[in-house]
C-alpha cells in the first residue's frame, strides 16, 4: 500500500512535471483554476495538499491525462482521511516512473526477467509475450511506457546511484529462447553499466520466491525525491511500502544479495552448463 506521504508526493510532483512540460508558470496554472498563486505554490512545495475538489481542474491545467487525474484524486482523498491509497498496479507503475525521475538512489531486482528499464524492444515483444501472454496492444502500450522510463533515467543530469540486480535464471531463459537476442541484450546491459552511477550485477543460485522481485528507493542527494519506500508485487496486486522497519529489512536483503552477486563487467556464463551438469 502507498501511504499518505507517498500519495502526497505523487500529487505535487505530477503537478510540477505536468506544468513544466506545458511551459506554464505557477501563476498561470493558479489563474486557470481560480486559486491564488500562493495556494498553488504550497501544493507544489508540499506545504499543503491540493483539495480533492480542485484535482481534476489542476491536472487539466497541467496537461495531465484523465487517468493521471483519477489517481491523483485517490491519493488526495487518502491524504485527507489519513488512509492508505488502494494498491493498484497501474498507479504504482506511474509512481515508479516518477520515482525513477527524481529519487537519488534506487535498487531494482528481478530473479526471472530483465528489469524493465534495461529491456530491449525485442525482449519486450519476444520474452514478455511468452512470459505474460500479453496481446499485441498490451505489448505496444507497455513498450511505449517502458521506453519512456528508460529514456528518463538515461537522460538524468544529476547522476543518481542506481543498482540493477538480475537473476542468472533470466539470462539462461533468454539464451534458450534466442542466442542472438541474448547477445544483443547482454551488450545493451553492459552499455548501461558504463553509465556513471549505474551498477549491474548478476545473482547466481536459487532465490526464494518471496524475494524474487523487489525495488528499494531512497532519497539520496535529490532534493525532489519523496519518502523512502519499497516496491513489491504478486500476481494480482502490488505495494508501495513506506514503513521504516520493513524498508530496513528489505534493504538488509538488498545488501546481502548485492554483496554475493557478480559484476556484469566480469560475468561470463560460458561455464553454466558445466555447473548445471
Amino acid at each position: 500500500m502507498a501511504e499518505k506521504e507517498l500519495g502526497s508526493w505523487f500529487n505535487r510532483m505530477m503537478l510540477r512535471k505536468g506544468r513544466l512540460a506545458q511551459g506554464k508558470t505557477q501563476r498561470q496554472v493558479a489563474d486557470e483554476v481560480l486559486i491564488s498563486t500562493d495556494s498553488y505554490r504550497d501544493y507544489e512545495a508540499g506545504r499543503t495538499g491540493a483539495p480533492g475538489k480542485n484535482i481534476k481542474a489542476l491536472a487539466e491545467a497541467c496537461g495531465l491525462s484523465k487517468e493521471e487525474a483519477n489517481f491523483m484524486l485517490i491519493a488526495a482523498l487518502a491524504h485527507k482521511s489519513s488512509a492508505a491509497v488502494e494498491a493498484d498496479m497501474r498507479f504504482n507503475a506511474l509512481y515508479l516512473a516518477l520515482a525513477e525521475e527524481y529519487y537519488g538512489t534506487f535498487f531494482k531486482f528481478d530473479a526471472n526477467l530483465i528489469p524493465g528499464p534495461l529491456q530491449l524492444q525485442e525482449y519486450q515483444y519476444i520474452v514478455l509475450r511468452l512470459a505474460e501472454g500479453a496481446t499485441e496492444e498490451q505489448l505496444d502500450r507497455g513498450w511505449l511506457f517502458k521506453d519512456g522510463r528508460a529514456e528518463t533515467i538515461w537522460n538524468r543530469l544529476d547522476r543518481p546511484t542506481i543498482q540493477f540486480l538480475i537473476g542468472e535464471t533470466a539470462l539462461h531463459q533468454l539464451r534458450e529462447i534466442s542466442a542472438e537476442l541474448y547477445q544483443a541484450q547482454m551488450a545493451y546491459l553492459r552499455r548501461w553499466s558504463r553509465k556513471p552511477g549505474v551498477s549491474i550485477r548478476i545473482q547466481r543460485g536459487p532465490i526464494p520466491a518471496r524475494l524474487s522481485s523487489f525495488d528499494v528507493y531512497m532519497q539520496g542527494e535529490s532534493e525532489l525525491s519523496g519518502p523512502p519506500f519499497v516496491y513489491t508485487e504478486i500476481a494480482d496486486s502490488s505495494w508501495l511500502i513506506d514503513d521504516p522497519a520493513r524498508i530496513a529489512s528489505y534493504d538488509g536483503i538488498r545488501k546481502n544479495l548485492w554483496k554475493k552477486a557478480i559484476r556484469i563487467e566480469v560475468y561470463n556464463d560460458d561455464d553454466w552448463r558445466d555447473r548445471l551438469a
